[in-house]
Parts: C-alpha cells; sequence; structure tokens
C-alpha cells in the first residue's frame, strides 16, 4: 500500500471540504450573519490540507485498489469531522452532535440533532444543503467514474449491479462520464429551483430543497419540512424526489440521448410498481383513516412513499399519526431503497428483484433437481456472483441494523426508537419511529449513540463490504 499517498489525497479532500464553504460565507456577508464560524472552519481546513500536502510531497501517484478503499472508507469519516466544524463553531452542537449533522448530510441521510432549525443562520442552513448536494453525486462518482481507474479492487463495489445501465459507461472515458454525471445533476438541480421558485418558495429556499431533493437528503429550512410549505411545492417535491431515486445513467440516456428504452429496464419497471402499488394501499387506508381530500390523500401517500422509499426523508404531514399498518410498509420502503445507481441509499430495487427471482429458480431445483433453472434480468442471466453479493449484503445489513438497535437500546432508548434510528441511519432515510420520527429529531440520543449513528450513515452510504473488508488482515497483508 502507499500510505503516503493515501494521505496526500484524504489532505485534498479535507481541503475541497473547507473550500465549498466560501459558499456559505459570501451568503453570511450578503445577508449581515456572522462569518467567523465558517471562516475559522475553512482556515482549519486549508491549513490541515496543506501541512498534508507539504509532509506528504514526496508521495509517488501510484494506488492499488486496496489504497482505493482506504481513501474512499477514511474520507467520509474526515469530511463527517470537518464538515461538522461550523455547527460546533456556531456554538449551537456539540463535537458528537455536529459530527452526527455533517454525516447526516454527506451521506443524505437527513437526520438531525437541531432542536429548531429556524433559528439558525441561513449560511449554516446553506452548508448543510451543499453537503447533502455533494454528498448525492459523490457516491455515484466514485463507484462509477473514480474507483473503476484503480484497478480490479474499485470494480468490487459495482459487483452487485446486473448487466444494463448502471454496468455500462456512458462514455468511453471514465472522466468525460464524471462529467456528464455532474451536468445532468447540475441541470436536474437548476430545474428544480425554479420549479419550485414557481411555487411559491423564496429564492433561498428553493435552492436549499433542490440541493437536498435531487440528493435525496432530505434536509429543510423549516421545522414542518416540506409541510410548510404550497401543495404546489409539494407535488414538485415529488418529482424532484422520484428522478433522484432514479438512476442517473437512465437520466443521461433519456435526457441526453433521448433513449426511451432506458425507461423499460426492470429495474426502473420494478421501481414503478412498488411506488404506485404501496402508494394505491396507502389511499385505500387512508380514506377510513382521515378526513381530507382525495387529492390530499393521493399527495400525502404519494409524497411519503417515495419520499421513504427514495430515502430523502422529507415530511408533508406527520406520518407517525397514520395507522400502525401504513407505518410498517414505510419501514419496508426504508429497506427497499433507491434504484441503483441513484443518490438514494437503502438495499436498493435491483437486489430485491435479485432476491424475488432466485425463490422460483431454488423452488424448480427441490422439486426437479436435474433441470436447470436460470434466473435473468433484462434477458441476462443473473450470474452466482451478483447473487452471492445480494444475498450477502441483504444478511450483513440485516445484523448491522440489529447490532446497532441492541447498542442504542442499551444505553436506555426505548426498543422501538432504537430499531428505527439503526433503520433510518443505515438505509440513509432520516426520520425513524417513536421519538425519531418524523417530526422529531436526535437531540436526545446519547453522545456515544450520535457517534455510533453517524458511522453507521457512512457504512450505509459505502454498502458494508466496502467498510467490512478494512478489518480483514488480508487487507492489510503486503
Amino acid at each position: 500500500m502507499n500510505i503516503l499517498f493515501d494521505l496526500r489525497m484524504l489532505s485534498l479532500l479535507i481541503g475541497l471540504v473547507g473550500g465549498f464553504q466560501i459558499f456559505p460565507v459570501l451568503l453570511a456577508l450578503g445577508m449581515d450573519e456572522d462569518p467567523s464560524p465558517l471562516l475559522h472552519s475553512i482556515a482549519m481546513a486549508i491549513t490541515t490540507t496543506l501541512l498534508g500536502l507539504l509532509f506528504t510531497r514526496k508521495a509517488k501517484s501510484e494506488m492499488s485498489p486496496r489504497d482505493g478503499f482506504l481513501v474512499t472508507s477514511l474520507g467520509w469519516f474526515l469530511a463527517a469531522f470537518f464538515g461538522g466544524l461550523p455547527y460546533y463553531l456556531q456554538g449551537g452542537l456539540d463535537l458528537p452532535s455536529a459530527f452526527f449533522e455533517a454525516a447526516s448530510g454527506f451521506t443524505t441521510t437527513g437526520s438531525s440533532t437541531m432542536t429548531d432549525i429556524e433559528v439558525w443562520p441561513q449560511s449554516i442552513l446553506l452548508w448543510r444543503s451543499i453537503t447533502q448536494w455533494l454528498g448525492g453525486m459523490g457516491m455515484v462518482l466514485m463507484m462509477i467514474a473514480i474507483l473503476p481507474l484503480l484497478g480490479t479492487g474499485g470494480t468490487q463495489l459495482m459487483k452487485a449491479e446486473v448487466p444494463g445501465p448502471t454496468k455500462d459507461r456512458m462514455t468511453p472515458r471514465l472522466i468525460s462520464t464524471a462529467r456528464a454525471l455532474w451536468s445532468v445533476y447540475t441541470m436536474i438541480t437548476l430545474v428544480g429551483i425554479g420549479g419550485f421558485i414557481v411555487f411559491g418558495m423564496s429564492p433561498l429556499d428553493a435552492v436549499n430543497h433542490a440541493f437536498t431533493g435531487i440528493a435525496t437528503g432530505g434536509f429543510s429550512t423549516k421545522n414542518l419540512s416540506m409541510g410548510y410549505f404550497s401543495t404546489g411545492a409539494q407535488w414538485w417535491a415529488i418529482l424532484i424526489m422520484f428522478m433522484g431515486g432514479t438512476n442517473f445513467l437512465i437520466h443521461y440516456r433519456v435526457l441526453v440521448h433521448g433513449d426511451w428504452k432506458a425507461l423499460t429496464y426492470e429495474e426502473f419497471l420494478g421501481y414503478l410498481v412498488v411506488i404506485s402499488g404501496f402508494t394505491l394501499y396507502c389511499v385505500l387506508v387512508l380514506l377510513r383513516a382521515v378526513d381530507w381530500s382525495l387529492e390530499e390523500m393521493i399527495r400525502h401517500a404519494l409524497f411519503q412513499v417515495i419520499s421513504i422509499m427514495t430515502t430523502t426523508g422529507f415530511a408533508s404531514t406527520d406520518w407517525e399519526q397514520w395507522p400502525a399498518v401504513l407505518q410498517l410498509l414505510l419501514g419496508v420502503l426504508m429497506v427497499i431503497g433507491g434504484m441503483s445507481g441513484s443518490t438514494g441509499g437503502g438495499l436498493k430495487v435491483v437486489r430485491v428483484i435479485i432476491l424475488l427471482k432466485t425463490i422460483p429458480a431454488v423452488t424448480i431445483r427441490l422439486l426437479q433437481p436435474y433441470q436447470i433453472a436460470v434466473s435473468k434480468m433484462d434477458r441476462h442471466p443473473i450470474s452466482r456472483e451478483i447473487l452471492e453479493n445480494a444475498v450477502a449484503t441483504f444478511v450483513l445489513s440485516l445484523g448491522y441494523v440489529l447490532c446497532g438497535a441492541i447498542l442504542l437500546n442499551a444505553m436506555d432508548m426505548d426498543l422501538l426508537s432504537a430499531l428505527g434510528a439503526s433503520l433510518t441511519a443505515w438505509a440513509n432515510v432520516g426520520p425513524g419511529f417513536n421519538t425519531v420520527g418524523a417530526m422529531d429529531n436526535f437531540s436526545h440520543v446519547p453522545d456515544f449513540g450520535k457517534i455510533i449513528l453517524g458511522s453507521m450513515m457512512i457504512v450505509g452510504r459505502l454498502e458494508i463490504f466496502t467498510i467490512l473488508m478494512l478489518f480483514s488482515h488480508k487487507f492489510w497483508k503486503d
């Protein structure tokens, strides 16, 4: 391993985090807010970067697959630490809470320890939104554009992707792919900003919610989340969240090349089926449970289904007041998550489809041992390697969530709240259940619990195998 060059890469990442804090500084100056917390944070980040670059000036520009995984994993933790400094220096959050808030931002989780969001300076709220916007596209870039440059090690994160749009590059060169992704991401963000302004948001609120909507992050500038804004803004947010939870290679093919056949991929069709089916069931249950108009029922049902499934976490209403069966279904959606190659978290729709397709194949082999049963997706056979990855990821993630819940429960969190907090951290959703529900926050979680949950968010964002391999002796063995 090339540790010296790894440190150089991490130093540059810290500088990048500090550099993006310039934008909220400019807002602070324009709104006559105190920019000193952000300026001090920038100074600490830049100083660390310069010292790191000076110390590693003789590093050779060589990276093995293991170096790539190490830099990727440690980079997210460092981003959460330095990204949390403005919250701490502002004086509103202690260090564990600041780490939690930044981890929630960069991983696009959306959970918060801020008890009253609206009293915070607009510049700090903009920084929260920027962390989610950067984190949303950051993972896609690492998976599709950056890591493959490292050799076979970089492709390990792609093994669960079936033949189709996620596996294929959009352009022959990876750097062109990265630029294309950022172009599409930025274009949708700008459209989102314009739409929110049309539907009554202030320009600053529009920027914040477009950033966190397309990133499927869910940070809002209002305590009531999207429930504060107009009906039109909520419908627009539904569209933005849906696009954020969709594979960005599909966006590229449809928006840039007009390739409408991309909408026929099984994962996208499965994405539509789950959203439609769950929304219809929610509406049928709400017909007997609430005194709303049909438009309100459809809007709130569709909004919460898409918000939870894409792991955005916006709320248009307090869905904890809904019947228990609907809360259970929303918990299922947390596990499913968005599409592969999207900004959404969770298990991913593609893995759920793979697991479901395996059931009839196994049944056939049990009934007819000599018959060859091959599961296919998009007319391509699902390899054993992809199937093993999907099963192992599901089992490990389930165990990971249960372990997190047990640890939180040992800190005197009630079991339902502990399970909801652990699940929402791993799935990068935001709201959980009971005391960490849609209209609640995580300020009451013990400090060590906040560190655990912040770490769980990062593991959930990177996917568990990326972190797990760091604990293997073979990883560190030369």
